[in-house]
């Protein structure tokens, strides 16, 4: 991969790059460029490049600034810095590694909580996926939520990361929910969530892919199934 530094906005010249070579990363100085935030992040959502943002040099407040908007931000932007950052965070708010980011767990608890309950509640979509009336009726007893809201929507960039499988070591049940329209809907960028969900670096999907292209066997298929069950009740009571 060609590594392109660059502050933002990009000059002509550096994205007429990627028209010649896809095979490259733009790597923006968050310090020195001139649009920062939000706008950033939607002129970065815009360009549908690959980037990734350095915070070399920045003070901890702009960190913060910065993952605050992410968090907050309505519009799919594939970021990695801030993806494994936040994945941190909600590592840290579940307690499953030592709080490094106490303050601004703090000051931003509820919007950590928005996170934590769309991505546990992934849960409950990964059950789904599967042709099963009885996973289908468990996934029935969980609150519903219409909701269409896009904040936070990059809850589907950490699917990508293999290290987001690893929040589900704890699942708190009163923090799932069956999402009706995330589920279903085709609302992120034009694609349903299963474009997402679907890929290489999840685990959770992979077994469910194995069951449904019939590769496991059908008593296999039911000691899966009744196991996934009896597991999320196990995990969820903890």
């Amino acid at each position: 991969m060609n590594i392109v530094n660059t502050t933002a906005p990009l000059s002509i010249d550096n994205l007429k790059k990627f028209f010649v070579d896809k095979d490259i990363l733009y790597i923006i100085d968050y310090k020195n460029s001139s649009i920062k935030g939000s706008k950033l992040l939607t002129y970065l959502s815009n360009l549908d490049i690959p980037c990734d943002i350095d915070f070399k040099d920045c003070s901890e407040e702009e960190c913060y600034n910065m993952i605050k908007e992410y968090m907050h931000f309505s519009m799919l932007v594939n970021i990695r810095s801030l993806e494994l950052v936040v994945i941190s965070l909600l590592m840290q708010f579940k307690g499953l590694i030592k709080k490094q980011d106490e303050r601004f767990i703090k000051e931003n608890n509820d919007i950590i909580k928005h996170w934590i309950t769309r991505v546990d509640s992934l849960t409950l979509y990964n059950m789904l996926i599967v042709d099963s009336q009885e996973f289908k009726d468990f996934v029935e007893n969980f609150p519903t939520d219409d909701t269409d809201s896009l904040v936070g929507v990059n809850f589907l960039s950490l699917i990508k990361n293999p290290e987001m499988y690893d929040l589900y070591q704890t699942l708190d049940e009163s923090a799932v929910v069956n999402y009706k329209k995330y589920f279903n809907e085709y609302m992120f960028k034009g694609k349903n969530l299963y474009s997402y969900w679907a890929n290489e670096n999840n685990p959770m999907f992979l077994l469910t892919y194995n069951i449904a292209s019939g590769d496991l066997s059908a008593n296999e298929y039911n000691e899966v199934k009744l196991q996934t069950i009896k597991e999320f009740q196990n995990v969820a009571s903890v």
